[in-house]
């Protein structure tokens, strides 16, 4: 699951759990506040009877309601009772339904209390007054509660006029965080974007420090740093591998001058054929070196038939001096590519090259140009098996049968075609050897 989809099903989760909360925290207050008033409304109908209670001439108290009062707790269908005790706690007045005994005191003027369950719930309240020199108790109960039936109203409301709410609120939620996260996530896509161009031709490319998150901070310096040295110790390795190919150029040169000046012909033809092979690995490295380092511009316009007519006039003396030919078959028209003419040529040579190397002497060498646009090269030796075909184009790799060359040449091929956007492949050719294909990007004026 991505960091960005996390972090909303945890704002989701967190968000549903505050709703939850608040929306139980709201119910438990309403039915506290509920029983605060309902056991507040007994204590003042305790008082209000009170206010009722008198002494007659021998002494003992009495109680005249208003025919109202009398008639709102004496009905049937009332659900309160009341009760007026004196100081012994017995009853001297009191309704026509039954009361319960009065609970031990818990205050000295005022207490409320509750006893049963269900139907047989009762809330009650009893306050002391004094009247004259005599003490009463006024007692007050309301026999099976309203407060079940209020606050399932009151969960009613909630749902029903402030459900709907919640799944809109909800939705909105939903929507802010999708947009938040995703909004906070966006330098993480530039620089990953960023991160994605970093390679061999452009390594100087840094992540930005600026506008970036102080938590991603660390992470973006420490990559920073890791890229330097990376770099670093990539230039090193380019510039060891072109001095040392350079420095081995001025040697070959003045040894191929000696064993042209030696008598023994026999003996320098063959030194000779060494010294060439080692002249073509020191100009391959220093091929490799430019092309790691990829100071080159692989965007200028390269006619493709120009680009083999000029690799196979190169090789042309080689493959005379090896017995081979080579043939050349282009189309009437150009063919354009976007490239760079130096390595294109250069991936053509250390084409025909191979394919000189891997075919028999009287064996023929053809470049063809398609308009595809692609450059075929197709030599008559014995072909690349199709379990070794991707090897053939690993660094200093070469073939049991090779014994020329250090396996740079169709790495370097290979290299070539990626910094150009194309690519190159092996299969069989028609009626026998190897068919090497440099396949390019179609040409487009506009791009």
């Amino acid at each position: 699951m991505s960091l960005a989809r996390k972090i909303i099903l945890r704002l989701m989760l967190t968000t549903l759990v505050g709703t939850a909360v608040a929306y139980g925290w709201l119910y438990l207050k309403a039915s506290h506040v509920q029983s605060y008033l309902e056991q507040r409304a007994l204590v003042q109908q305790a008082r209000e009877i009170a206010d009722f209670v008198g002494v007659s001439g021998d002494g003992s108290l009495t109680l005249t309601l208003p025919p109202r009062l009398s008639e709102a707790y004496n009905s049937i269908d009332s659900s309160y009772r009341y009760a007026v005790r004196d100081e012994a706690g017995r009853i001297v007045a009191a309704s026509s339904r039954g009361i319960g005994p009065l609970p031990l005191r818990t205050a000295k003027e005022r207490r409320v209390y509750e006893q049963g369950s269900g139907e047989s719930h009762v809330i009650g309240a009893a306050i002391e007054t004094a009247y004259g020199q005599r003490n009463f108790t006024t007692q007050v109960e309301e026999i099976g509660s309203r407060l079940p039936s209020i606050n399932a109203a009151v969960l009613n409301e909630f749902i029903a006029d402030g459900g709907w709410f919640i799944i809109v609120f909800l939705l909105v939620q939903l929507g802010i965080s999708v947009a938040t996260v995703r909004r906070g996530l966006q330098p993480l896509e530039k620089l990953s974007a960023l991160a994605g161009r970093i390679n061999p031709g452009n390594s100087n490319i840094r992540l930005p420090e600026s506008g970036v998150p102080q938590e991603i901070l660390p992470l973006v310096a420490a990559v920073n740093s890791a890229l330097d040295r990376l770099d670093e110790g990539m230039q090193q390795q380019r510039e060891f591998t072109a001095n040392a190919a350079h420095q081995l150029r001025t040697p070959l040169t003045v040894l191929a001058a000696h064993i042209d000046m030696m008598s023994d012909k026999s003996v320098a033809t063959k030194l000779r054929y060494d010294v060439d092979l080692m002249s073509r690995i020191v100009t391959q490295l220093l091929l490799v070196a430019r092309l790691e380092n990829l100071n080159i511009s692989v965007d200028d316009q390269v006619e493709l038939n120009a680009m083999v007519r000029e690799a196979a006039a190169n090789l042309g003396a080689l493959a005379i001096a090896n017995h081979k030919t080579l043939e050349v078959d282009e189309p009437a028209t150009p063919v354009y590519v976007r490239g760079n003419t130096g390595v294109v040529i250069a991936a053509v040579s250390n084409l025909i090259e191979n394919a000189l190397n891997h075919s028999p002497p009287g064996g023929a060498v053809k470049i063809r140009v398609t308009p595809n646009p692609s450059i075929e090269v197709l030599d008559s030796g014995p072909g690349v098996p199709e379990h070794l075909r991707e090897r053939v184009f690993e660094r200093f790799w070469r073939g049991e049968a090779s014994r020329e060359g250090a396996g740079l040449g169709l790495a370097i091929v290979r290299r070539i075609m990626r910094a150009l956007r194309g690519d190159v492949s092996v299969s069989d050719a028609p009626g026998g050897g190897a068919k090497f294909s440099l396949d390019f990007p179609v040409f487009s004026a506009e791009a």
